[in-house]
């Protein structure tokens, strides 16, 4: 199965029981067993009830496709933290003609405003004289564009990257299926619509924390979220394409994507990250484990643009920090005591209130973080890492972040 025409024969061979149907109609070359195949894969926690037919008239259609124009990508989730620093490094390649960011306008703003108001934000360097703007969201059938734009548009690109998603930890999968899992079918629909295109999605590390049946029949919380449950079932998707000769994917597992390696600047307390970081400075300490992994903003873009223009991109991309470092670099930069994960989850008790440390610390973070935060980094081959410096890296953000010192707690 290692061999990439017979997985291409085996993905595109119909399986018993199967109905041929397709999730939604704008993603008619990919059909499954179900309408609801990925709700039936959760349920079950099988990623096999996931595994997609590609339709044969799509197959004979790609094959005689022009190649891509790969000087000429489309970015969603431009106006992002990813999605801007990535529309800056593209812009700054000279092998990229035009940068195609997808952007939503909104009453105060005009989408170009948005776009620009972000890039100050993080400080961004960016060539705007390649950069075009493209008034859409993926959330909706064609883009939000008319037919002509999105036929033009695809004849236009070569490489897509997928920088949009919801951070709400609260919604279930339900709640989030119809815009990001039902987007990416409609990317990779465009990805094989004028010319064959290649798609990077940036996924999270956190659908690692469903490995086992009994993972998928636990109730929603912050870290066994609908989100985290979206996440599985897009990877499992892209998992299933990656060896097929009709759609070229690349899944990029980020870990948690904090600032870049010169500035320093993200997004702060919107990161579950910074939370815990800010409620170990709440009760002056933090316990005896592993950092989290994370990756630069401006390293996670260099490595999707990398991957993307090469002539055979990797299928799947973890960039993460490939030395390792304990929860002891934080209590020394921000001196605070070093103690166990029962401490901890002590003094969170006592100092802030029980009922936060139930809702907060309801899962074991550390046994979480031991389980996603895995030791394995994939980079393209020849990849410099010498950016991982975590000292002073961590040194850098601590001194850019606004951290808070207490944690409000709502009134009993």
């Amino acid at each position: 199965m290692n061999d990439v025409s017979t997985f291409s024969e085996e993905l595109s061979r119909p399986r018993w029981p199967y109905s041929d149907t397709v999730i939604t109609p704008e993603s008619r070359g990919l059909r499954f067993g179900g309408k609801y195949a990925d709700v039936a894969a959760l349920s079950a926690g099988d990623p096999t009830i996931l595994r997609p037919h590609i339709d044969e008239e799509t197959r004979r259609r790609v094959a005689a496709m022009p190649a891509a124009r790969h000087g000429n990508a489309l970015v969603f989730g431009a106006n992002g933290f990813v999605g801007a620093h990535l529309i800056g490094r593209l812009s700054r390649d000279a092998s990229i003609e035009e940068v195609q960011a997808v952007v939503r306008s909104n009453a105060e703003q005009t989408a170009g405003q948005r776009l620009r108001t972000t890039l100050d934000r993080y400080a961004i360097d960016v060539d705007m004289t390649k950069v075009r703007i493209v008034e859409g969201t993926p959330t909706r059938r064609r883009f939000g564009l008319s037919d002509s734009d999105y036929i033009d548009l695809a004849h236009k690109v070569g490489s897509v990257f997928n920088c949009a998603s919801s951070t709400d930890y609260t919604e279930s999968y339900l709640d989030l299926r119809n815009d990001w899992v039902i987007s990416l079918l409609r990317m990779l629909e465009f990805s094989v619509t004028s010319s064959r295109k290649h798609v990077t999605y940036l996924g999270s590390i956190g659908a690692h924390l469903y490995q086992k049946p009994d993972d998928f029949r636990r109730p929603d919380s912050w870290w066994y979220s609908g989100y985290a449950q979206m996440k599985w079932v897009n990877a499992t998707l892209l998992g299933w394409l990656a060896n097929s000769e009709t759609y070229s994917v690349t899944l990029c597992e980020a870990p948690y994507v904090l600032g870049g390696t010169d500035y320093g600047l993200d997004p702060g307390r919107v990161y579950t990250f910074w939370r815990i970081v800010e409620l170990a400075i709440a009760v002056g300490a933090i316990w005896d484990g592993p950092g989290m992994n994370y990756v630069p903003v401006d390293v996670l873009c260099e490595v999707m643009a990398a991957n993307a223009s090469a002539a055979r991109p990797q299928a799947r991309l973890v960039p993460s920090n490939p030395e390792s470092y304990g929860h002891d670099l934080y209590a020394e930069l921000l001196g605070l005591e070093l103690v166990s994960w029962d401490e901890f989850v002590e003094r969170v008790t006592l100092r802030i209130s029980p009922k936060f440390a139930r809702t907060m610390l309801s899962d074991n973070i550390d046994k979480l973080m031991r389980l996603v935060h895995k030791p394995e980094a994939i980079f393209p081959p020849g990849y410099d890492t010498s950016w991982c410096d975590n000292r002073r890296l961590f040194e850098l953000y601590f001194r850019k972040a606004e951290l808070r010192t207490s944690i409000p707690v709502p009134a009993r």
